[in-house]
């Protein structure tokens, strides 16, 4: 989910923001998908007490996954946009 949104969101803003944003765009969108999926239940008024300990072993995956599928969307308009 967070890899389909990364690159949606991020194709979105390629095409509306300068070229040199690009790349803070495959790192920002990303985290931020990932680290409000995993807190939004804490936030809708889950209890916290067990999510601190594993914001990291989650969020981290689920970044890794967006940021692979956003930097392919940013490759391919760079290769699309040289031609």
């Amino acid at each position: 989910m967070i890899a389909v949104l990364s690159a949606g969101i991020v194709w979105l803003l390629c095409s509306v923001s300068p070229a040199i944003l690009r790349t803070l765009w495959v790192v920002i969108v990303p985290f931020t998908l990932a680290y409000c999926l995993y807190w939004s239940p804490v936030w809708l008024g889950a209890d916290p007490s067990e999510y601190h300990a594993w914001a990291l072993v989650v969020v981290l995956p689920w970044f890794l996954a967006g940021a692979v599928s956003s930097a392919a969307v940013v490759w391919i308009l760079h290769r699309r946009g040289s031609r």
